[in-house]
């Protein structure tokens, strides 16, 4: 996408050139790049004739000529499409449904975030659809901020865990700390499926491990976050606390005023979060069982007054301004309320 708005970005052009794989190896790539920075012309106007670039190799034009063809079938519709509708027309246009599900675990979860890429072009496209390609570009990261680190600067650094290894920052937060997140869906699907399994147990162990790194990542601080509700692959659910929390000793933490402490399961966390992932789906609408203006009691924040009651698909969310604690947003479902 990004490639498709700046045929001058090198960066973009080498990550993409060969996904799916067209036989151009590095070779071609450093001498397209290096073509166009002397001669300051954008890529794609190179690729119309490749052959006067020095040094690439003959077996590489056809594939570059093939690349610069289908990228050029997305730029066409740029102007027409919206950012969701380009999205499509590049996994069509590049055949990435068919090279991402290979039936491998790596291959799934590039399909995931390739989903979850479209969902927040569609969130985007929703929420003003006036707006093109560049504003959308400018509102995601597709890039990791690592790419750009400064080790003196100043500023947030956006990171994956896969990429933190060998890095320290003198304060890190971790969010997403939810089951399905961290852990991974794939890692609990395969120990729901196969528990016994060499592979199960060896998929959560570098969860685990994934888990570790990030934490040790904090020389100072370090904060762990988990969502109430999180919207994911198109839909809003219910968020539960990683079971990797549960395994830190509650003297280590230090929680905020008012928050509710995360208690190790009764039984094995996967059956419990199945079951509450049934509860919180129920096959008839949810009932409306609070108002504006109701007196509640929760066994962590205490008394409070229901300020706001939303009916959702899947649940009723409640805004409730607490005596003690101050405002919180919660399941009416899920959270242990009376009246």
């Amino acid at each position: 996408m990004r490639f498709c708005f700046n045929p001058r970005d090198a960066l973009s052009f080498s990550r993409i050139v060969s996904v799916p794989s067209r036989k151009i190896g590095h070779v071609s790539v450093d001498a397209v790049n290096s073509y166009a920075r002397e001669t300051e012309a954008d890529i794609l106007a190179i690729l119309a004739d490749p052959s006067r670039v020095p040094g690439l190799p003959k077996t590489a034009l056809g594939p570059l000529l093939g690349f610069r063809a289908q990228i050029e079938s997305v730029r066409s519709t740029m102007g027409v499409l919206r950012p969701s509708e380009l999205i499509d027309q590049v996994v069509e246009v590049m055949s990435l449904s068919a090279y991402y599900l290979d039936g491998t675990p790596q291959g799934e979860a590039r399909m995931e975030n390739l989903n979850e890429l479209r969902g927040l072009a569609e969130s985007f496209d929703d929420r003003d659809p006036a707006q093109g390609l560049e504003d959308f570009l400018a509102e995601v990261a597709l890039v990791s901020d690592v790419d750009a680190y400064d080790e003196n600067g100043e500023g947030a650094t956006l990171i994956t865990l896969h990429m933190v290894k060998g890095l320290e920052f003198p304060v890190v937060f971790m969010v997403g700390m939810e089951e399905g997140l961290l852990p991974h869906q794939r890692a609990l699907d395969e120990r729901e499926e196969n528990p016994t399994a060499v592979g199960a147990a060896t998929e959560m162990a570098e969860e685990r491990r994934l888990c570790y790194v990030g934490m040790t990542r904090a020389k100072d601080r370090l904060y762990l976050s988990c969502a109430f509700r999180r919207h994911l692959y198109g839909r809003s659910q219910p968020a539960f606390p990683s079971r990797f929390l549960t395994d830190i000793p509650q003297s280590m933490l230090a929680a905020p005023r008012g928050a509710a402490p995360v208690a190790p399961p009764r039984q094995g966390y996967k059956e419990r979060y199945l079951e509450r992932q049934v509860e919180a789906a129920p096959s008839a609408p949810p009932v409306q069982r609070f108002s504006s203006g109701d007196r509640v009691a929760h066994p962590a924040f205490g008394p409070g007054t229901v300020v706001k009651s939303t009916l959702t698909r899947t649940d009723e969310e409640l805004v409730i301004k607490f005596d003690r604690v101050g405002m919180k947003i919660l399941s009416g479902m899920l959270a242990p309320l009376t009246k």
